[in-house]
C-alpha cells in the first residue's frame, strides 16, 4: 500500500469515527424535552372576553387574571401568562404546554373526558345581547329566535355556539372568532344577537350604552366556570380547590367577583 492510499484511508476513518461520536452524542440531546420549571405556574388564557380574561394596556387583565396572581401567590409560583388561540387551550394543557387554564372556560362534559376541572367559581349561563329598541322581541330571550329568520350571532366552538347549533333548526348563524367582532356586528345590524356568557354579555352592554343595548337577562342554559388542569397533575388540582376554598372561608371571592362584575 502506498503512501498516498494509506493517508487517504487514515483521514477517512478519521472523519467517519468523528461523524460517528457526533451523531452520538447529538442524538440524545434531539429526543430530550426540557422540563418546566416548577417554580412558575404557566397559564394558559385567550384574552378575547371581559371582564373574565382580556388585555389592557397591553397587560392580561380581568377576573381571571386576579386569580391566577392570587393563586401565584398561594402555590408560591411565579405566574407566567401564555396566550393561546381558544381551540388551543385544552391541547396545549395536554402537551405539557401550561400547566392551568384560567379562561373562562365552563364546564362540560367532552371537556371532562379530556381535562380534569377545580371546583366551579361562578355559576353563568347562555343569554342575548341585543340593540335596546328591539328588546321586546326578546322577552323570552334565546327561545325568542327558535324559527325565526334572525342572524344569531356566536363566539365560534364556544358552549354558546353548541347551543344556538344543537336546539334551534335551521337557525341563521354568523361565527366571530373574538366577542367584540361579534358586537361591533350587532351595532351595526349585521345581526339580529348575540348568545354569549352573561358576563361578557352585560360588561358588553355596559361599555357600549351609547349605542343602546341591551342584556336579555334570561338564562337558556346553567353553566359553571371552572379552572382546567391536565389529569396528570392532581397536586396541582388539590392546591386551586384548597385556594379557592381558602378565598370562601376569607369571604374574598364574591369580593373579586362583584369589583369585576357589578350585577353579580
Amino acid at each position: 500500500m502506498n503512501f498516498r492510499v494509506a493517508t487517504q484511508k487514515s483521514l477517512l476513518f478519521f472523519l467517519c469515527s468523528v461523524l460517528s461520536i457526533g451523531l452520538f452524542a447529538c442524538a440524545p440531546m434531539q429526543s430530550r424535552k426540557i422540563a418546566p420549571d416548577p417554580s412558575i405556574l404557566r397559564v394558559g388564557v385567550t384574552a378575547n372576553a371581559p371582564p373574565l380574561i382580556h388585555k389592557r394596556n397591553n397587560k392580561v387583565s380581568g377576573l381571571e387574571a386576579d386569580f391566577a396572581k392570587k393563586l401565584g401567590k398561594f402555590t408560591a409560583k411565579r405566574v407566567e401568562f401564555i396566550e393561546l388561540d381558544w381551540d388551543d387551550q385544552i391541547p396545549a394543557l395536554e402537551n405539557n404546554e401550561i400547566d392551568i387554564i384560567m379562561s373562562a372556560m365552563s364546564i362540560t362534559q367532552p371537556r371532562q373526558y379530556r381535562i380534569s376541572f377545580a371546583n366551579p367559581y361562578l355559576r353563568s349561563g347562555q343569554i342575548l345581547l341585543v340593540r335596546l329598541d328591539e328588546k321586546a322581541r326578546f322577552t323570552t330571550g334565546i327561545y325568542s329566535l327558535m324559527n325565526s329568520s334572525y342572524v344569531i350571532g356566536t363566539i365560534k366552538n364556544t358552549t354558546g355556539d353548541l347551543f344556538i347549533t344543537s336546539t334551534i333548526n335551521g337557525a341563521k348563524i354568523k361565527q366571530f372568532t373574538n366577542s367584540s367582532q361579534a358586537v361591533q356586528a350587532l351595532i351595526n345590524k349585521t345581526i339580529d344577537a348575540f348568545v354569549y356568557d352573561a358576563p361578557m354579555v352585560c360588561h358588553y352592554a355596559a361599555i357600549n350604552e351609547n349605542a343602546k343595548l341591551t342584556p336579555i337577562l334570561t338564562l337558556a342554559t346553567e353553566e359553571y366556570l371552572a379552572w382546567g388542569i391536565s389529569k396528570e397533575n392532581p397536586e396541582l388540582l388539590e392546591q386551586a380547590n384548597a385556594f379557592l376554598e381558602d378565598l370562601k372561608n376569607k369571604q374574598q371571592l364574591q369580593q373579586m367577583i362583584r369589583n369585576r362584575i357589578p350585577y353579580m
